[in-house]
């Protein structure tokens, strides 16, 4: 029994004090691009869910631009932990500006809130009702900050970047956790898209749904968060125990090949380099960003 209780300790330990604060670059290539084109390096970004006090994530974040050097970024959303965290998260991206596109999260509208932490066992999290504008954080304004970076956002839209001589049609939703996704509006302004290189789809929350929808876009690969890898994962074998949607756990990180309703697309998910400051754990799960080389197909 008694060393039941230190094992326990143990693990609080380093699922509290060390793991969520091991960062880490998570890489991997996949062919989508025409035959010939250049590499492109994509840089995703998700749930970094900052608060102000949180100094070493920042400056874990300030370095990525020199030692990644990405062609593109993707963010997925959730970049705040806390009502006053628009201008660190602002001054701790400021050096990933040139291309690049976002859609937001829950927590880059709302102020996160006191909650459970074992229920997200049993269901997901619960959507956001109150609108006392004391739990709204400033979205504008970090939208504002992200555009100024030279981001597009993707919000229930679709947009064409050029990214290394190559035309990229952007695809993205509002967060669908939320149920602020309109994919008949997304569907609309996908149609308005020319002739394109590759179609990427964005989303903060991989609900099956939108995956079907964005790939009926012809979305060939989409980026999504919010899954924060599981978070808590059974050790060794890395198995998330939820998603905190309807996708299945083994497709709660990482990038997978998805074959749903007659259509191949590729899934890139970030599990985030953040967690509620509610619920400050990770385990088996570190906190990443992933790096995604774009490649020419065979």
């Amino acid at each position: 029994m008694q060393w039941l209780l230190v094992l326990a300790l143990v693990v609080i330990i380093w699922a509290v004090a060390i793991e969520r604060f091991l960062f880490t670059v998570r890489k991997a290539e996949i062919a989508v691009l025409p035959k010939g084109s250049p590499n492109i390096r994509v840089l995703h970004l998700s749930d970094i869910h900052l608060a102000p006090w949180q100094k070493a994530k920042m400056r874990w974040i300030a370095k990525l631009a020199k030692e990644i050097k990405p062609d593109l970024v993707i963010n997925t959303g959730d970049n705040l932990g806390h009502r006053d965290a628009v201008d660190p998260a602002l001054v701790s991206l400021s050096g990933l500006s040139g291309p690049g596109v976002f859609v937001n999260g829950s927590n880059d509208i709302y102020a996160p809130v006191i909650t459970n932490p074992f229920s997200y066992l049993l269901h997901p999290s619960k959507r956001h009702r109150d609108n006392n504008p004391k739990n709204r954080l400033d979205v504008e304004r970090l939208n504002r900050g992200f555009k100024k970076l030279g981001w597009t956002e993707l919000n229930n839209t679709a947009a064409e970047i050029t990214v290394r001589g190559l035309t990229l049609g952007f695809i993205g939703t509002d967060d669908p956790h939320e149920g602020r996704a309109d994919l008949e509006k997304t569907s609309a302004q996908a149609k308005k898209l020319k002739k394109t290189d590759l179609i990427i789809g964005v989303t903060h929350a991989p609900y099956l749904e939108v995956l079907d929808a964005l790939a009926n876009l012809d979305a060939e690969i989409i980026f999504a968060g919010h899954t924060h890898g599981g978070q808590v994962c059974l050790p060794i074998i890395g198995k998330a125990l939820v998603t905190n949607c309807d996708l299945p756990t083994k497709y709660a990180r990482g990038a997978h090949r998805l074959e749903r309703n007659g259509k191949s697309f590729w899934l890139n998910v970030c599990a985030g380099l953040g967690n509620s400051i509610y619920a400050p754990v990770r385990f088996a799960c570190r906190p990443e960003v992933r790096v995604i080389t774009l490649t020419a197909k065979n």
